[in-house]
């Protein structure tokens, strides 16, 4: 049962795995002659013994002498095995390098590496060097400890995002941290979790709705611009 838990999970991985793999061939094959080579540069770091492959050996190396220590699992080099041969080839490197220049995530709950959909602090995201992002799974299980309570999965952080820079066409619209108060103050001791979790959830949701409040809000003053 372990066993066929472990492959499931791992080809769930691979799913996730092949989006990125997509973007990362686009980002290079739409690249100039220079970042082709620094990409190559970094397979050939990675390449220690110059075979044209990666190993396992030389793959954990890599990520203990850089500090990439939440990625020194097994289940991530599978992942980006693309063709299961036990080592990395350079496309399947590429990917790799692609996940470091983005900046993608690990899980601030459980520490698994991000591949889609997960959740983030907007507090954080806004007015922090670092941001609080979640899985779907410890979000939804509340399997984490944070005194911020808007978190909002990235695809709608995005579309806030997008929506805010078209709401700063307004008069002075305020940020969607100005909107949503931080809930630090009333994380109080005799309040249940379960309570400060539904309240995080409900903030969230605002968020999203005032989001979409100040997008048509935006849209109506540049109509209003546009006639006069």
């Amino acid at each position: 049962m372990k066993q066929a838990s472990h492959k499931s999970l791992l080809k769930t991985h691979k799913n996730d795995m092949e989006e990125i793999r997509e973007a990362a061939l686009a980002y290079y094959e739409a690249g100039t002659q220079e970042q082709r080579q620094l990409a190559w540069a970094f397979f050939r770091t990675l390449d220690v013994d110059g075979d044209g492959t990666v190993s396992v050996h030389e793959f954990r190396n890599f990520l203990r002498d850089r500090g990439f220590r939440l990625l020194d699992n097994r289940s991530f080099f599978q992942a980006l095995d693309r063709d299961g041969n036990g080592c990395l080839d350079f496309y399947e490197v590429l990917t790799f390098y692609y996940i470091i220049k983005s900046g993608r995530p690990c899980c601030d709950g459980c520490g698994v590496f991000l591949t889609g959909l997960f959740f983030t602090c907007l507090n954080c995201h806004e007015r922090s060097h670092t941001t609080f992002d979640l899985c779907s799974a410890c979000y939804r299980g509340r399997r984490f400890v944070h005194p911020h309570a808007a978190i909002l999965d990235n695809y709608t952080l995005l579309t806030h995002k997008r929506l805010m820079t078209m709401g700063a066409l307004g008069a002075g619209q305020p940020n969607m941290s100005q909107i949503i108060p931080s809930t630090s103050s009333n994380l109080t001791r005799g309040k249940s979790r379960r309570v400060e979790f539904q309240e995080g959830v409900k903030e969230a949701f605002e968020a999203f709705d005032a989001a979409f409040t100040i997008g048509t809000y935006a849209t109506y003053a540049a109509t209003v611009c546009s006639i006069m």
